[in-house]
């Protein structure tokens, strides 16, 4: 609980401020491991990777027994880009927890920078299966280990399981798109980009996008119809909105799609 209420502590209050409390209180009670756990934790936000490791061994000096700064210590190793450190602690952590879905999250982020990919996916499905509520970015990752290892069609089935289990998240529907075009499935992925226009409020931006598909898949005149079809929909805009650079720049990608793909007489 203490590393998930430390990230939203540091959103309402200056870190360094944050900091130099922990430092006086830990001033005035040298002994209490907890106080250096949270300025570890602090030190991790704010990036200070060497604060933080220092910092979560006087805590595990002072209370041996505080398992949680292993897990600590396995998040800070990944962030500052040394996974086998990372992976240690976690191992360790891992082993009187093993049920921990963050921590099996953590390790499983060490794993794929260690180029053990299969340990990794591993890692993953377990701690989804033992999350009630797992996050879009949970399904992301491990999709993105399964792809680079070039196991496409197993990324889109746990891309699929995490809509199943989560709803359409658009972060997943958007991977599923590009996958299923790596995949060659053009009609998958257009029909997945039709379920994502159904929901927005923004037909131009989808529109555009699937006119570059069809363009890619050298259908032109779906391609050239789709284009127009953005165009329509972006001069329908109120004036506001059409003033902004975004859409500036997504019109002019539009009439330059619907150009390009004009037949000629």
């Amino acid at each position: 609980m203490i590393l998930l209420l430390l990230p939203l502590l540091a959103v309402h209050e200056d870190l360094e401020i944050q900091i130099s409390r922990l430092t006086r209180q830990i001033e005035q009670e040298p002994d209490r491991a907890l106080l250096y756990f949270r300025r570890a934790e602090l030190h991790r936000l704010h990036e200070n990777w060497t604060g933080a490791r220092e910092d979560l061994a006087r805590a595990a000096a002072r209370d041996p027994k505080l398992e949680v700064v292993d897990l600590a210590l396995g998040r800070a190793c990944n962030q500052s880009g040394e996974p086998a450190k990372a992976k240690e602690a976690l191992d360790r952590f891992l082993a009187r927890n093993p049920d921990h879905a963050e921590a099996l999250i953590e390790r499983a982020r060490a794993r794929a920078r260690l180029g053990d990919p299969v340990g990794a996916v591993d890692d993953y499905t377990s701690a989804i299966g033992r999350m009630d509520e797992p996050w879009a970015l949970n399904y992301l990752e491990r999709s993105e280990v399964l792809r680079s290892s070039g196991r496409l069609e197993d990324a889109i089935r746990g891309l699929e399981e995490g809509i199943r289990k989560i709803g359409p998240a658009l972060p997943i529907q958007l991977a599923l798109l590009d996958l299923e075009l790596e995949a060659g499935r053009v009609d998958a992925a257009l029909a997945r980009l039709a379920a994502v226009t159904a929901t927005s409020d923004r037909k131009d931006l989808w529109l555009v996008r699937r006119g570059e598909i069809l363009r890619q898949a050298s259908r032109r005149a779906e391609a050239h119809r789709a284009f127009g079809e953005a165009v329509a929909a972006i001069e329908g805009l109120p004036v506001s909105r059409r003033r902004t650079k975004f859409t500036r720049d997504l019109e002019l990608k539009a009439r330059a799609g619907w150009e390009a793909t004009h037949e000629q007489p």
